[in-house]
């Protein structure tokens, strides 16, 4: 049976950009395909942004002609096998006259930090539903914080019912009453994962020991030093309760930069690296830039999972992997709390952790040990 968002996702799909496309089609009993123009935080280097680009090329119909809009255009060509255009610039003015559609695609893109561009998408995407295009925002986050201007033009936007849907009750709750936002959760939940053969061999080919229980660390820097290093406390500390009770640990890199202008100093394969000084002992790696239905099945193939990452954390709960999230982001803390999932404060008691790790080992193991031969 298909979940009921997935259906909410699809419909606003199916019919996109369809009228459009039939007014001014091809030849008499030849008419030519759907184009559909996908808006996104996408090229940027960060799987979980891809994740939900993989989730909407999914579930398009069969035979749309898709362009993306992106900040890397070749790197998304590479990772999706779709046409991509510059996300500024001559490109995209003539990628929203060619297109009969536009999707505005998932993820946090409005709220305190949004770019000078994502700023502009409302009153753009206004603009281009003058000129007879259909627009949808798919699963998208909106933000306190948010600039009023830009909140209010998004409202005006998608006035129609059928042209939004939200990842959160406090995306919803943010767009105001007066606006049917249905929550269909993150886009990347629904992602179908690799396989789980592929998963096993980037493990090991990343030096995981196989048929040992896993814990995979996904971090993430934050803009407030004393708060990641305590945070770096408690993965050390989560690590070494691990290791002592027989398992191993590797790290989850789902970004190829830190946010909040950090830069590559702070990226989270540094942070995986300072974690394996604390630890004496290396920890393997696993990305960035993995495919996003292979980063979802290593998250799969784990036994647990730490994360300050909230993609991490959709990929585990989706698989099915227990997972202990910190709750820094408004995202993040929401997401956590509509599945129930484990969350930290910044400074837990290490009782706590062990206690985590001591309840979580040996039930995730017992449910599914795992051959040395795989």
């Amino acid at each position: 049976m298909t979940d009921p968002r997935t259906s909410l996702i699809r419909q606003q799909l199916a019919d996109l950009g369809v009228r459009h496309g039939a007014r001014s089609g091809g030849a008499p009993g030849s008419p030519r395909a759907t184009r559909v123009l996908v808006i996104g935080n996408f090229g940027n280097g960060n799987t979980g942004d891809e994740a939900m680009l993989a989730r909407t090329l999914q579930e398009l119909p069969a035979g749309t002609d898709v362009r993306i809009v992106s900040r890397n255009p070749r790197m998304v060509e590479a990772l999706h096998g779709v046409r991509a255009v510059a996300m500024d610039g001559l490109a995209f003015t003539k990628a929203l006259k060619w297109c009969d559609g536009i999707a505005i695609v998932g993820g946090g893109l409005f709220g305190i930090g949004a770019s000078p561009l994502v700023k502009a998408l409302p009153a753009i995407v206004w603009a281009a539903t003058a000129l007879g295009r259909d627009i949808t925002y798919v699963a998208i986050g909106v933000y306190p914080g948010t600039p009023g201007r830009v909140l209010d033009l998004l409202r005006r936007s998608v006035r129609q019912p059928g042209r939004i849907s939200v990842r959160d009750e406090v995306s919803a709750a943010t767009l105001g009453d007066a606006i049917v936002a249905p929550v269909v959760g993150d886009l990347a939940m629904g992602l179908a994962p690799a396989p789980a053969a592929d998963a096993r061999r980037a493990l090991v080919a990343a030096g995981v020991e196989p048929g040992v229980p896993l814990l995979l660390v996904a971090p993430k820097a934050l803009p407030n030093p004393i708060l990641v290093d305590a945070l770096q406390d408690a993965a050390e500390t989560l690590a070494r309760r691990w290791i002592e009770r027989g398992g191993t640990v590797a790290g989850l890199a789902i970004s190829t930069h830190a946010d909040y202008g950090l830069g590559l100093s702070r990226r989270d394969e540094v942070l995986v690296g300072e974690l394996g000084e604390r630890l004496g002992r290396p920890v393997p790696v696993l990305g960035p830039q993995l495919a996003p239905a292979l980063a979802k099945a290593v998250v799969g193939e784990a036994d647990a999972l730490f994360g300050l990452r909230i993609h991490s954390l959709i990929f585990a709960v989706s698989t099915g992997v227990p997972c202990l999230g910190v709750g820094w982001e408004e995202r993040t803390t929401a997401f956590l709390a509509e599945h129930e999932q484990s969350a930290i404060t910044t400074r837990p008691p290490v009782e706590d952790l062990h206690a985590w790790v001591d309840r979580t080992l040996p039930a995730r193991w017992s449910t599914r040990p795992r051959l040395l031969s795989s």
